[in-house]
């Protein structure tokens, strides 16, 4: 029976490997440095089923390791990813809380040394045109310091890291990838211990595919940079790098090549990242994923284990994204029931007499009510204190729910335009201090740039619908 994740940590692989007992310092150990080893770090490497992997990156790394002898057997390689090959990550990333769990220090605290990483070039990409390559930021153009050199690794170059069975992580990118797993995906459902694809699917996606897995890096840098601000340029460079790309082979590669898992992987850790950094650039992404849900074609490309999942969190940022960018966009949204956009709140399996069932009804109807107010508002303008009764309403709803409950972070929309609608202070006050809450928990910059909009849009209350300010004037992702 192979070990199970939920074991004690025994140190970095290589110790393991040598049959050392290794000191378990971070991020690299001392026996291995003595020894002029590489080490991978501490926690858990995680090793996935052969239809985790990538016939080309299976094949190369056959090609590039020498062929000696050895009891272990040697990796087969896999198929490419099809409809008819699910992807099923056999280890996923343990959830915080769990036995399996390995958590990391606090982002100011982290041994941020990155002279591992070499200088930053290129991204490459499976197309065949050599101009699918994109140049990275010059390392010249970096700040000093041992915090600056961490983000080499998103710029774009730098030591491969590719998920080789012999071949972990880097404990710098680890380090990334556990924040955004202990960080970031949580506030991405609405429940986090009744399954978690950001988890379960992303992450282990992100250990086959470089530019996947880079995005996830920069988001990961993004949230840290709100204790570590000197990591902000450097992540800013790495997203603008990987949206070119995007770009870039969405003219140069064919449907086969581009409507890909980690495409649609890719979109969705970007639009995350707009939640984080509350930019106004999402427009952009939010239409690629909109497009790649409208085809078919691309839709068949993903095999069934990922197809809910992926389809649920389109949805999901078209319901808050389009309505805050666009007013036609959002009012079709909207017309054709929220209900039909909202399964990404399904949770099946939920009993009907837990607390969180209840909780999750009241999210349902508090998410309608505002789905309500802002069909009004762009449809016919009504005077803002004709509203006021809509607000109340909704603030009664929500009354049970605090920041802390299970859940709660899913209605950073739904306050939004609450406060929007708003025009009693006791109304604006409440939903306020409702998302300054939810921000203390989530730390996502989309709400500080909700809260700043807000006191525009309370400006021009009664000149100007604030359903055309935030469409034309300034269009963030607040969820």
């Amino acid at each position: 029976m192979p070990r199970s994740l939920a074991r004690r940590n025994d140190g970095c692989y290589e110790c393991c490997k040598r049959r050392l007992r290794c000191d378990k310092t971070e991020p690299e150990c001392l026996k291995c440095q003595k020894k002029g080893i590489q080490c991978s770090g501490q926690g858990l490497r995680c090793r996935f089923s052969s239809h985790m992997s990538v016939a080309s990156s299976s094949s190369t790394a056959q090609n590039t390791r020498p062929k000696a002898k050895s009891k272990r057997a040697s990796p087969r390689a896999s198929p490419p990813l099809t409809p008819s090959t699910p992807v099923t990550p056999v280890q996923p990333f343990p959830s915080p809380g769990t036995d399996g769990y390995v958590g990391f220090a606090a982002a100011d605290e982290l041994p941020w040394d990155m002279s591992w990483v070499e200088t930053p070039t290129t991204i490459t990409s499976p197309s065949p045109s050599p101009s699918s390559a994109l140049i990275a930021t010059s390392p010249a153009e970096s700040h000093q310091g041992k915090a600056d050199r961490l983000l080499s690794l998103i710029r774009i170059g730098g030591t491969p890291l590719r998920a080789a069975i012999d071949e972990p992580l880097h404990p710098q990118a680890r380090m990334l990838f556990s924040h955004f797993c202990d960080h970031i995906a949580p506030m991405m459902v609405v429940l986090d211990f009744a399954g978690n694809g950001y988890r379960d699917i992303i992450l282990p996606l992100a250990m086959q595919d470089d530019v996947l897995r880079r995005a996830v890096s920069v988001v990961a840098a993004f949230h840290l940079a709100q204790k570590a601000p000197q990591l902000r340029q450097a992540a800013l460079a790495g997203h603008q790098a990987i949206v070119e790309k995007l770009r870039r082979d969405s003219l140069l590669l064919g449907p086969g090549q581009l409507f890909t898992p980690y495409t649609w992987a890719t979109i969705v850790v970007l639009l995350v990242g707009e939640t984080i950094t509350g930019a106004d650039n999402y427009v952009y992404l939010l239409e690629m994923l909109t497009c790649l849900r409208q085809s078919s074609e691309a839709i068949e490309t993903l095999p069934p284990s990922l197809r809910e999942f992926f389809l649920q969190q389109v949805k999901m940022f078209e319901l808050f994204g389009f309505p805050l960018s666009d007013e036609a966009k959002g009012l079709d949204v909207i017309r054709r029931s929220p209900d039909s956009y909202m399964d990404f709140m399904m949770y099946p399996t939920l009993p009907s007499a837990s607390p969180h069932h209840a909780n999750m009804q009241l999210m349902r109807g508090a998410i309608r009510d505002a789905c309500e107010m802002y069909q009004r508002r762009a449809m016919t303008a009504p005077p803002s204190e004709d509203s006021a009764l809509s607000v109340e309403l909704l603030r009664r709803r929500i009354l049970p729910i605090d920041a802390h409950t299970p859940g709660a972070h899913a209605l950073v929309w739904t306050y939004f335009v609450a406060a929007a609608e708003s025009s009693l202070p006791a109304h604006r006050d409440f939903f306020t201090t409702r998302l300054r809450e939810l921000h203390e928990v989530t730390g996502f910059g989309s709400i500080p740039a909700a809260l700043q909009a807000l006191e525009t849009i309370w400006a021009l209350q009664g000149v100007r619908r604030w359903t055309e300010i935030m469409s034309k004037d300034m269009p963030v992702l607040v969820m």
